[in-house]
């Protein structure tokens, strides 16, 4: 090969140098094969030194001025590993060698084909770049040994002269041994360097890591402890090796406290199965009485030294894991709780109802089945938080709870899903539809009589009724479509008038939209005042004949499209969604001032006026104030106004009602408990309250006919008031029977559609007929006693 490609014409045949001296072959042959073996023997703690020496014995031998040890680089170059230079020569000699030699890359190529190049700068070509710098350096020869390598990228063994080389061909042969125990000394050296290195980091692991680590030898003794183990087991590291854990005072127990059997231990085991062990957990005893968990790992080792190291093990402390672990089940377990159940009534709530309905739908569809939910809704819930406290309707649920539980029929589930709503699913399959809503319909009558019986809470006595809708659990609905179709079901049920059941229908989807239009319209109602006020007269009988007395404020609303509507058309509505309590106040407003203008009217001036009040206003804090706040706002006399409130709403909260009828009569105002008689069997709160009039519900008297029964309730009634030295007012009077009994009886005053019906404006007259019912055929008021019938004021 010549010099063409690669990079200069100054490499020459080696069988050439004879012309430039020769080496005594076989003294220079004997010193290097003697460096090669004082090499090959040199031991691994001196490796470096002993290539040094080499280095330069063989630059002696060979009588070169600079030698150096090349190896192949990353990038495919030559970098120097060690360089010797002869004394004598000067720096800038020195250097300009270095820099020349720079150049050995360029015969890279050459030396990786495995052969030996030899450089004659002084007989290059001219202009041969790569020349120059070797010439400016006074090199007159250069050598370059190969030096093999298993990659296949090989570094070289240099050699420089500055003046006549006394070398020959047959003088290189011992240079390729040399060159290669060269790369052997640096590879023993790199190796002993990695294992140095490994052994440090091996120790500084051992040394600095969270792990307790042990090595033990077959007679279960201790022979290494890195500072971790020795401060669990509470000993010295020093006082450890030799010894077993028995000695030093520690015991390995189970997690129960008992004591590991020995073939138990995890290094029994290891040493007996000659398998690693991992993830035992045991209880160290220690000396010092401290108790540890401890997660243990073992493993045997490979040894050939006679009571050498057997078995590593590792400890770690997993005391407080352990505890953080116990922690973690038990905030799991109560984040759990807190997401499915209610934490009132400790039941499902609403996301845990909608897992049970989930696991229903599933069920009906691989059955082939049909189940049923029954939607409760506690009736009233508001105005009980309103009067008693919301303590007071936390109590009351809870209790109601209870109830439902006892009712609950085997595998079926019950949930709170909402303030005062409840869920109960029956779990018994039914071959359709229908049969699971008749099912669920027996079982929610069984509920509202339970739930009718009174709950005596703290002393206290609440009644209450629920509202209930069904709906049919099938395959191909959805949860969401369950809820909403038992919530449509209890909407209507409360629509008429609560105390009942009601399943669901697919048109009640519709009748939700008119309730939500409604509530809109509510709202426009009172901001654009198209609520009216109708008076019905109520009359009395005294000596002098009937007369009319008095007038009962009844709401009528004026719809822009729908007309005259009704009130049993929108309070019922308007008491369950809160508007009940605007619509109080504006009859309240209406009425007084209605009051204000008949003063000045000698005809009307003795009327008095009859309100409806609503439990959610009677019972809420600031309703005597807002009455106090109406009358001097509009001037009406509170002698003359007569509030109407029912038994309910006095035994919700009979403390507030109590508190709100004494200031309301201290103002001058009068009590009328209305729909008198019916739903409660309890009177005895009678005499605690400041109640004027009792005013007998219409339904006693539209069956008098029927049921003698009825009657002796009336009498009941009359004579309860003449005990109690109340009012009695009958109403619902329409037919002149009705009106000879209740005379008979020694009722007095009355209203109903047979004296006049509602009308907008006050009837001052009663007709002839009526009057004649009296017995006399005057129409002018008579003075007598009774809350209705007033003497004349002074000033008329």
């Amino acid at each position: 090969m010549t010099g063409k490609g690669q990079r200069g014409t100054w490499v020459q045949p080696a069988e050439d140098l004879t012309a430039y001296g020769k080496l005594h072959a076989s003294r220079a042959m004997a010193e290097l094969l003697d460096i090669t073996e004082t090499l090959l023997r040199a031991p691994a703690t001196g490796i470096t030194r002993a290539i040094r020496l080499a280095l330069a014995r063989a630059a002696t031998v060979c009588g070169a001025d600079r030698a150096l040890l090349c190896a192949a680089g990353p990038d495919g170059g030559l970098r120097t590993i060690h360089d010797w230079m002869r004394k004598g020569l000067s720096r800038r000699r020195m250097a300009l060698i270095g820099g020349a030699t720079d150049w050995a890359g360029d015969w890279a190529p050459i030396l990786f084909a495995g052969r030996t190049v030899v450089l004659h700068p002084g007989a290059a070509a001219p202009g041969d770049r790569a020349a120059a710098p070797l010439a400016a350096a006074g090199l007159q020869t250069l050598v370059a040994v190969p030096i093999p390598d298993d990659a296949g990228r090989p570094g070289c063994l240099t050699l420089c002269w500055t003046g006549a080389a006394r070398i020959a061909a047959e003088d290189l042969p011992p240079l390729r041994p040399l060159a290669a125990a060269l790369l052997a000394a640096l590879a023993r050296r790199e190796a002993t360097r990695a294992l140095a290195d490994g052994r440090t980091l091996l120790r500084s692991i051992l040394q600095t890591g969270t792990s307790a680590v042990l090595a033990f030898d077959g007679a279960r003794r201790i022979v290494f402890a890195n500072p971790e183990a020795a401060a669990l087991l509470g000993s010295p590291a020093e006082t450890l090796p030799g010894k077993t854990l028995d000695a030093i005072g520690c015991r390995l127990l189970t997690a129960e406290g008992a004591p590991i059997a020995d073939a138990d231990r995890p290094v029994d085991c290891v040493l007996a199965n000659g398998q690693p062990m991992c993830g035992q957990h045991v209880v160290l005893a220690c000396a010092d009485g401290r108790h540890r968990i401890l997660n243990v790992n073992a493993t045997p080792v490979a040894t050939t030294s006679a009571g050498g190291v057997q078995v590593v093990a590792t400890l770690d402390d997993v005391t407080g894991q352990v505890s953080t672990d116990s922690a973690l089940r038990s905030a799991l377990a109560e984040a759990h709780q807190l997401a499915y159940f209610d934490p009132l009534t400790g039941y499902y709530n609403r996301r845990g109802i909608v897992e049970v309905l989930r696991d229903c739908l599933h069920g009906c569809g691989s059955g082939g089945t049909h189940l049923a939910l029954l939607y409760i809704d506690i009736d009233g819930m508001r105005q009980v938080n309103g009067g008693r406290g919301h303590w007071m309707g936390d109590r009351l649920l809870e209790a109601v709870a209870r109830r439902l539980d006892g009712l609950r029929l085997d595998g079926g589930d019950l949930g709170r899903i909402s303030a005062d709503e409840f869920v109960l699913t029956l779990a018994e399959p039914q071959p359709d539809a229908a049969t699971a809503v008749k099912a669920a319909e027996a079982q929610a009558e069984a509920i509202l009589a339970a739930l009718r019986e009174p709950f005596r809470l703290d002393g206290l006595t609440l009644e209450i009724t629920v509202s209930i809708g069904l709906a049919a659990i099938s395959a191909g609905t959805t949860v969401e479509a369950l809820l909403k179709g038992g919530e449509l079901a209890v909407m209507a049920a409360k629509a008429g008038g609560g105390n009942r059941a009601c399943a669901y229908r697919p048109d009640m989807e519709q009748d939700m939209v008119g309730r939500v239009a409604l509530t809109q319209d509510l709202r426009e109602a009172l901001r654009r005042n198209e609520f009216r006020i109708h008076f019905e007269p109520m009359v009395r009988l005294d000596a002098t004949g009937l007369h009319i007395v008095g007038h009962e404020a009844l709401i009528r609303w004026q719809h822009p499209t729908r007309g005259m509507v009704p009130p049993n058309a929108f309070i019922p509505f308007a008491e369950g969604s809160g508007f009940i309590r605007d619509i109080d106040l504006w009859v309240l407003r209406r009425a007084a001032a209605e009051l204000a203008r008949w003063t000045p009217d000698p005809a009307r001036r003795h009327l008095t006026l009859s309100i409806n009040i609503s439990s959610a206003s009677f019972l809420s804090p600031g309703f005597a104030q807002a009455v106090r706040d109406l009358l001097a706002e509009t001037g009406a006399d509170p002698r003359r106004i007569e509030l109407e409130v029912t038994e309910g709403t006095l035994l919700t909260n009979l403390g507030a009602a109590r508190t709100t009828m004494s200031e309301l009569r201290t103002m001058g105002l009068s009590i009328a408990l209305d729909d008198f008689g019916t739903g409660f069997s309890s009177l005895s709160y009678l005499r605690d309250l400041p109640v004027d009039v009792l005013k007998i519900d219409r339904s006693f008297l539209s069956a008098l006919s029927e049921a003698d029964a009825n009657m002796t309730i009336l009498e009941g009634i009359i004579g309860l008031a003449r005990g109690l030295g109340v009012e009695m007012v009958a109403e619902g009077v329409e037919t002149p029977a009705q009106f000879e009994w209740l005379r008979a009886k020694g009722c007095q005053t009355f209203q109903g559609y047979l004296f006049g019906r509602p009308q907008p404006a006050p009837q001052l007259a009663l007709p002839p007929e009526i009057l004649a019912l009296g017995g006399l055929d005057a129409v002018a008021p008579a003075a007598g006693a009774g809350r209705h019938n007033h003497p004349p004021l002074a000033n008329g």
